[in-house]
């Protein structure tokens, strides 16, 4: 199944413009196959930016691009001779190859080192933390405004079913809530006081959408010292994008146990599903559509409208937007 972002990207793709030289896709710390463009094909696929691992090896010196460029050429030479024009198997081949030339083209950009440069000052100011370095990058490349449609920001570590509030461990709460606070804060800040060419606020043309899988048991903590899993209650924040801030839709409970007043027209909890919907809606997607050239002629639709026991009633949150 294709990702949110893959879906998005394959939207926008007769919007690329020649001198987009980013993926319309990026995600940062998921591991490997979190993130796939599914029964897409590879154009779609993410660019991975792992912020725990330094540099990024993939950014050419100015001084080596010639000899870059020079041996690039010469594995193409190599490669059309060894398959020939005529090898039945040159389709996984050529999205390889689409693949491999956004990455050249992104590879050899003399801009792209300034976007994946981070400032000692910045990684301060943005909560030193591989989840901050992760928002300084994705401030850059929104500025850039050079391709990328979609980014993805991953920040782990909050599945506490132990020592949730234990300051002693490495992670806990009150550190993961400081990284979160810090880098999004200041990404929020910094897209808001960025002007983009057309005259708003990038923030006005940029949705930003934080959430995680599901909520924490309420209450007293556990016998670990921990709280888990909870499917009944949970959080989200929308900013930017036509978002209405200044808002709380819906209330739980005293103890966050359960929804009492869910505040939009469906008059029940928001499933993701409704979520996808809402998102895929503030950026002018028909989310109701199906993709049927897929590899296995199973349709795959944008926003499923039916689980393994019932069907779903799948809607927009209209109140985000006012």
């Amino acid at each position: 199944m294709p990702a949110l972002g893959a879906v998005i990207a394959y939207e926008f793709r007769e919007g690329r413009k020649v001198s987009d030289f980013m993926p319309p896709f990026v995600s940062m710390n998921y591991g490997s196959d979190q993130v796939k463009e599914g029964c897409l094909d590879s154009r779609y696929t993410p660019l991975n930016l792992d912020t725990q691992g330094g540099d990024f090896a993939f950014v050419v010196p100015e001084g080596e691009r010639g000899r870059f460029r020079r041996r690039t050429d010469y594995l193409k030479v190599m490669e059309s001779l060894a398959l020939g024009a005529g090898n039945k198997d040159r389709l996984p081949v050529e999205e390889l190859d689409a693949y491999r030339n956004q990455a050249l083209v992104m590879m050899q950009s003399p801009q792209i080192a300034k976007i994946l440069t981070l400032d000692s000052e910045e990684k301060k100011r943005y909560g030193s933390s591989p989840f901050g370095d992760a928002c300084i990058l994705t401030r850059n490349i929104l500025a850039a405004d050079a391709g990328t449609r979609f980014i993805a920001i991953h920040q782990g570590s909050w599945d506490f079913h132990t020592n949730i509030y234990d300051k002693a461990q490495k992670w806990n709460h009150y550190n993961l809530s400081r990284e979160l606070d810090s880098g999004l804060g200041e990404l929020i800040g910094d897209v808001e006081k960025t002007q983009t060419r057309e005259g708003p606020s990038l923030l006005d043309q940029t949705l930003i959408v934080c959430m995680g899988e599901f909520g924490r048991t309420p209450g007293d903590i556990t016998v670990n010292k921990g709280r888990d899993h909870h499917r009944f209650a949970m959080s989200g924040l929308f900013a930017g994008g036509g978002i209405a801030g200044g808002q709380a839709i819906g209330a739980t409970d005293e103890q966050g146990a359960k929804v009492v007043k869910p505040g939009w027209s469906k008059k029940r909890s928001i499933y993701p599903e409704d979520v996808a919907a809402t998102i895929y809606s503030a950026l002018g997607i028909d989310w109701s559509k199906e993709i049927t050239n897929t590899p296995s002629g199973r349709a795959f639709r944008y926003v499923e409208t039916q689980s393994g026991t019932d069907f779903l009633d799948v809607g927009e949150i209209s109140p985000v937007f006012g």
